[in-house]
């Protein structure tokens, strides 16, 4: 990838009071509806491509509208492809291959030749020089006219209607070059003939053209003698023809073919991102970038279907490895991988800060990464991923009962999902990943709580630094259980905590303690503890002892689900279902 817009400062744009993003090639962007994705994209283009800003634009009408962008990656190969005029514009602001321009409207409706573009001067790094000549210009060498696609558009324009930034408009635009070298000469001898017929000095002008010339010539002559008239009709070049190029729709069975417009949103939109699909066919193809341009896109997925959606990420992959740089909206979890998940950007709305985003993988990954691969892949496989990337909160679990069971128990206890609540439920698949998880989540600034069984406080609580060494209250568990253990067929390891035996599993030893009186008071210490690290314990052992399971499989959960569907928790649960009701509570605040 050449050149691209790694990050922008937004200030005062719609929703976005003052923030900074950062973007690779490939960057989506999720988010709730009304978070300001929309507002980010639309900032991108306008930095790029100067128009007046109605009032609407202005988060403050009392201020003014300035976006910075940070282009990274002009190398010399790149300045040597571009105008040369444009190259000596450029030059002399770029630091270690990077231009930083700054985009100013004062006041709503500001007539455009008074929209500042200012640059960022390489002499001391605070200094912005006021519209450098020719800079605007220069930069339009760098990004040809953005493809900017909004989620609620008609698709119709952009795939029937050529311009420099619409997408047949781009495909076009590829296909001319080798249309021009296979079929110059006889394109341009029609061409010629054309022009023969309709131009004012034509040899073979038309003869009606040549009438209609005399006849209002001489009628000039009553109002102003001594000159005349001739109608021309220029031939349009090669390139022009290509401007009026469109789509027409053909159906099986059907002779005649129909506009775009004529079809529904999805065949519409289904045209537009296999349009989208070829030109990175094309890009993929030829192998040249020396320019970047810019494929803004809202919810490219609408109207697709699963497999359709896949497609068009890869196409879109594509593209921002063959000299575009995609930045995108989305609502589907198809739309980014795990590869991609360090690149997407998190995009929240409050009152306070407007739209903002929160800490990226990327960015906390550093702190991590060397020791959380397995963790960072569990959180974000496809399952997951739509759950964290569009939550406010997270709860881990690291049990299959609590991931089929707890989501629809808060619903029956709360009278709405989680996704009401704006929390993603992700299970762990064992607790060994607890730690790693909850530091992942955290340092991307995303809350989270985490349930846990009995045995992972009382084995990992003082290793995972939950409890400190020593503590009294696991030394009490661990005692008591060494007097209980033959009574109950418990075998004990070498560290002192029960061992899975044909008699008793290590499960059912852990819950064989929880009933013990004695310990009582510590049991809900440790609990206590661990809470303040945002870890609930199962005090009895695990969630099926609260739940009254008798294992842990497909039948005993629909058994339960039925249940639950005629029945109060305190009916199907006597003496555990302020339990469940406390810990449902303390998850959701």
């Amino acid at each position: 990838m050449g050149h691209i817009i790694s990050s922008i400062t937004i200030e005062n744009f719609k929703s976005i009071k003052n923030h900074s993003f950062e973007f690779e090639s490939f960057t989506p962007l999720v988010g709730y509806n009304n978070a300001g994705k929309s507002n980010i994209l639309q900032a991108i283009k306008w930095v790029l491509r100067k128009s007046s800003l109605p009032t609407a634009f202005f988060n403050d009408v009392g201020n003014s509208i300035v976006v910075t962008a940070t282009i990274d990656g002009i190398t010399d190969q790149i300045l040597q492809n571009i105008d040369q005029l444009h190259r000596a514009r450029i030059e002399p602001y770029l630091v270690a291959d990077r231009l930083t321009i700054r985009r100013i409207q004062d006041i709503p409706g500001q007539a455009v030749g008074g929209i500042k573009l200012m640059v960022l001067s390489p002499v001391d790094g605070t200094t912005w020089d006021n519209n450098p000549a020719g800079i605007d210009n220069a930069i339009k060498d760098l990004f040809p006219e953005p493809i900017h696609i909004a989620a609620m558009d008609n698709a119709e324009d952009d795939v029937s209607k050529s311009s420099a930034s619409s997408t047949i408009g781009k495909l076009l635009a590829e296909m001319i070059e080798p249309i021009e070298m296979q079929y110059g000469d006889q394109v341009n001898t029609a061409l010629l003939g054309l022009k023969n017929l309709l131009d004012v000095d034509g040899i073979n002008r038309a003869p009606e053209l040549g009438v209609f010339d005399n006849e209002v010539s001489a009628k000039l002559d009553a109002f102003f003698p001594n000159i005349s008239i001739k109608v021309h009709i220029p031939t349009p070049e090669l390139k022009e023809v290509f401007k009026k190029g469109t789509i027409k729709v053909f159906e099986d069975g059907v002779l005649n073919h129909k506009d775009v417009g004529a079809l529904g949103h999805g065949a519409q939109r289904s045209i537009q991102m296999a349009l989208i699909r070829h030109l990175a066919d094309l890009k993929l193809a030829s192998q040249v970038n020396l320019t970047t341009t810019l494929l803004l896109i809202d919810e490219p997925e609408l109207y697709l279907h699963p497999q359709g959606i896949e497609i068009l990420r890869q196409s879109l992959k594509i593209l921002s490895e063959q000299g575009y740089q995609v930045v995108f909206s989305t609502h589907s979890p198809f739309m980014i991988t795990t590869k991609d998940v360090g690149s997407t950007i998190l995009v929240r709305k409050s009152l306070g800060l407007g739209t903002h985003k929160r800490q990226s993988l990327k960015a906390a990954v550093p702190m991590i990464e060397a020791n959380a691969n397995h963790q960072i892949s569990i959180v974000y496989s496809l399952t997951n991923s739509s759950n964290i990337l569009f939550s406010e909160k997270v709860i881990l679990a690291e049990g299959k009962t609590e991931n089929r069971l707890l989501p629809l128990i808060i619903e029956k206890v709360m009278g709405c999902s989680l996704l009401h609540h704006k929390t993603a439920f992700v299970n762990m698949n064992g607790s060994g990943n607890t730690k790693k998880t909850m530091q992942v989540l955290r340092v991307m600034d995303l809350p989270v709580k985490t349930l846990v069984d009995l045995d992972f406080a009382m084995k990992k609580g003082i290793d995972e630094g939950y409890l400190v060494a020593g503590d009294v209250d696991i030394l009490a568990c661990k005692t008591e259980l060494a007097n209980i253990a033959n009574a109950n067929n418990i075998t004990i390891g070498p560290d002192g905590w029960p061992e899975k035996s044909q008699a008793v599993t290590a499960a059912e030893a852990f819950a064989i303690l929880a009933k013990s009186a004695s310990i009582a008071t510590n049991l809900e210490n440790i609990c206590t503890k661990m809470k303040s690290h945002n870890i609930w314990v199962w005090r009895k052992g695990t969630i099926e002892d609260h739940l009254h399971l008798s294992g842990k499989n497909e039948v005993v959960w629909a058994a339960f689900v039925n249940s639950l569907d005629n029945n109060t928790l305190a009916t199907m649960l006597p003496g555990d279902h302020t339990e469940i009701q406390n810990c449902i509570t303390w998850l959701l605040t």
